[in-house]
């Protein structure tokens, strides 16, 4: 009995995984972003490409982010793909410390006004040299995370986290029944 509740519980861990991986290729075609550099300076400006958006007016100008879709936006005029592509000018926030960075460009569907299908498309930059001094005051937080986050999960983690947990619990019981089914060797 416990082999076959192991062994419900080891096809049931494959469920989560099976649905974030169908939700994931089912977006379609996702939207990508490159930068002319891969490391900048507080305050450099640089260029940021994007392939893959829809066009105006069913879905609002792209907007570019620092560390996440809601942090700093970066461009200050309005982006506007064409054929799907954009080149935009941005600056590296001046006050950004050294350490490795997400940029985000993001584009929301104009009748809902939920992130395009695929949206947002990410890039990495890594931020070296001195920022510039912007101390938060004492015992003030100084934020290290994605930045304005509702402080809920990753749903993906959440799944992970689960599924681990089912295929463990499964693994456990299974072996726990063939220790129960095993004769003992008599002389």
């Amino acid at each position: 009995m416990r082999r076959r509740i192991g062994f419900l519980f080891i096809c049931s861990a494959v469920i989560p995984i099976a649905v974030f991986a169908s939700a994931a290729w089912a977006c379609g075609t996702l939207t990508t972003i490159s930068s002319s550099t891969k490391v900048a300076a507080p305050n450099q400006s640089m260029t940021i490409s994007g392939r893959n958006f829809g066009a105006t007016p069913a879905n609002t100008p792209v907007q570019i982010r620092w560390n996440s879709r809601t942090g700093p936006k970066l461009n200050s005029a309005d982006i506007v793909p064409q054929g799907g592509t954009f080149s935009a000018n941005v600056k590296v926030p001046a006050s950004a410390k050294p350490g490795y960075y997400v940029v985000n460009a993001t584009q929301f569907s104009s009748s809902t006004g939920k992130p395009k299908s695929g949206s947002p498309g990410r890039t990495t930059i890594q931020v070296k040299g001195a920022a510039v001094a912007s101390a938060a005051p004492w015992g003030a937080s100084n934020a290290t995370g994605s930045g304005g986050g509702s402080g809920l999960p990753d749903m993906p983690l959440l799944g992970i986290v689960l599924s681990a947990a089912l295929l463990g619990t499964g693994l456990t019981l299974v072996a726990r029944g063939q220790k129960a089914t095993r004769p003992a060797l008599g002389v």
